[in-house]
């Protein structure tokens, strides 16, 4: 482990993402905008990590996404002159700024209180909610900002009521469009109730996800060892996989009824 301060490691690693842009094949024909993909993985590998609680990974994941925040800042000087020393100095001066509960004489009484001053400094409710960002995601953004001026549903008995009538309107829908734009508001809905539960939507469609793939591998592995590499039927894939979900709930209710 090196005994080197930081100031010193992080000099280090910019002259080292240097070295690469002179030296390495693919590092130097890299952009801002090839850059983006990149970004996008190592923000979604970090979250993986962090959901899986494993500290050797997490620490992985946050440096790589280290290393790709000084890669760009070396790129972006390269192409404006824009230092990471000065791009580290303007992001002091931007987070003093909207702290001045810390580092100023001014007083807040709450966290909604600091989150209120922060939107007050928008000159626009939605402003700075990116259009790469997950649709589920940024529709809990939205839906946030929107309560923060009292539009919003007094509890979830709002959003279940939506839930159903934008359900109906689905059904009701023939054109292709009509159902598109139906479609999106159901999910929207479905979002705004997963908001006043205190769920997290796309956290909790990605435990759907690896639910149902986990259940679905269960179904192969189990069918064709039946079926021995014969065609498998939508009534035998059924079958087990109610037959998994049975067991799987008696599994979850004997572990609550333990930890009771």
């Amino acid at each position: 482990m090196s005994k080197a301060s930081l100031e010193e490691n992080l000099i280090t690693l910019v002259e080292i993402v240097k070295t690469l842009r002179k030296k390495c094949p693919w590092d130097r024909k890299q952009t801002l905008k090839s850059l983006k993909n990149n970004l996008i993985e190592e923000t979604y590998e970090a979250i993986e990590a962090i959901e899986k609680n494993k500290l050797e990974n997490i620490v992985e994941e946050i440096g790589d996404i280290l290393f790709l925040t000084i890669f760009l800042s070396v790129i972006l000087e390269e192409k404006t002159g824009f230092s990471f020393k000065k791009l580290v100095t303007k992001t002091i001066d931007k987070y003093r700024e909207k702290h001045p509960h810390v580092f100023k004489n001014i007083r807040f009484k709450n966290s909604i209180e600091v989150v209120k001053f922060w939107h007050s400094k928008k000159r626009d409710i939605f402003e700075g909610i990116p259009c790469s960002l997950p649709a589920l995601l940024a529709a809990k953004v939205i839906q946030e900002r929107a309560s923060k001026l009292g539009f919003d549903w007094n509890s979830r008995e709002g959003p279940l009521k939506k839930i159903d009538e934008e359900i109906d309107e689905l059904k009701r829908a023939k054109m292709k469009r009509k159902r598109f734009e139906e479609m999106g508001d159901l999910l929207f809905s479905c979002v705004n109730l997963a908001r006043h539960l205190k769920i997290d939507p796309e956290g909790a469609l990605r435990s759907a996800n690896k639910k149902f793939v986990k259940r679905f591998r269960k179904i192969l592995k189990i069918l064709k060892k039946e079926r021995k590499g014969k065609n498998l039927s939508l009534e035998e894939m059924d079958r087990v996989w109610d037959r998994i979900k049975s067991k799987t709930c008696r599994n979850l209710s004997k572990a609550e009824q333990t930890k009771s």
